[in-house]
């Protein structure tokens, strides 16, 4: 038991490092590594039977394997009326949405 979570945390760390390198990549210009970067991500977290980090689940396309950074590789679209936003990568032209819920405030009117 303790194993297995051993295993699972240095497969986290390294998920984890493989994105900051694929977002450094990227700023580089080198589209190639970014997606090998990914790609060993992934296979790192089948391997260990580890899911990957909620904050790093929207931030690859899941057909290329692209890291996103907005206006480079990636085209975010809120459309009036939807409840939803659209990610469109750039590179392969895959369209992701995901449910969009605006925040309620409260307009509670004090007389003092």
């Amino acid at each position: 038991m303790q194993r297995e979570n051993n295993i699972a945390k240095i497969a986290k760390e390294r998920i984890e490092i493989l994105f900051n390198e694929a977002k450094k990549s990227l700023e580089e210009n080198k589209i190639s590594k970014a997606k090998r970067y990914i790609t060993l991500a992934l296979k790192i977290g089948m391997k260990a039977k580890v899911r990957i980090p909620k904050e790093l689940r929207r931030k690859f396309c899941e057909k290329c394997h692209i890291y996103f950074i907005p206006e480079k590789t990636l085209r975010v679209r809120i459309k009036k009326g939807e409840s939803r936003i659209n990610y469109t990568c750039l590179l392969c032209g895959n369209v992701k949405r995901y449910p969009y819920i605006k925040e309620k405030v409260n307009h509670k009117r004090h007389n003092l």
